[in-house]
């Protein structure tokens, strides 16, 4: 029976670079919160605050370390179509999510203007628009092989 074909581009973002930035994102939620809070609300709005702020960003990291271990050793064990489209459709909730979760911190800061935002939203918008898209493209089936791909193997 033939292996289930997951295309390596698809292979090596969702088992080894996501889980690498999650693992980062742990680490930085963990031993530096207010970095993690200052790119999404500046600290002359909101200053970190531990008693507030630092036990949800420990859950926070909590979560992303959970999705990490999804993405890098759920996805290396199971070739199946069925799982890998799941976790990716999941995580494209969670995109998206983020996505207007950070435009609904921009206009309640009148920041909708993107000449007003600071370096940490440029990077969010375009770092979670990015994997977005590629998580749409697997759901699409880009880069997948067809009949015609298999048979030239």
């Amino acid at each position: 029976m033939p292996q289930p074909y997951v295309h390596p581009f698809y292979r090596i973002w969702f088992t080894t670079v996501d889980p690498i930035v999650l693992f980062f994102t742990v680490l930085t939620c963990i031993f530096s919160p207010a970095t993690i809070l200052e790119t999404v609300v500046p600290h002359e709005v909101e200053p970190f605050n531990p008693v507030s702020h630092g036990g949800l960003l420990h859950q926070a990291a909590a979560l992303y370390g959970f999705c990490g271990i999804i993405y890098g050793v759920l996805l290396r064990v199971s070739l199946d179509p069925k799982v890998w489209r799941i976790v990716q459709a999941a995580t494209l909730g969670v995109d998206v999510s983020l996505l207007a979760t950070l435009y609904n911190l921009l206009r309640l800061q009148g920041r909708t203007d993107v000449t007003t935002w600071h370096g940490g939203d440029w990077f969010n918008m375009l770092f979670t628009v990015w994997v977005a898209l590629i998580r749409v493209g697997f759901l699409l089936g880009i880069g997948e092989e067809n009949e015609e791909t298999k048979k030239v193997r």
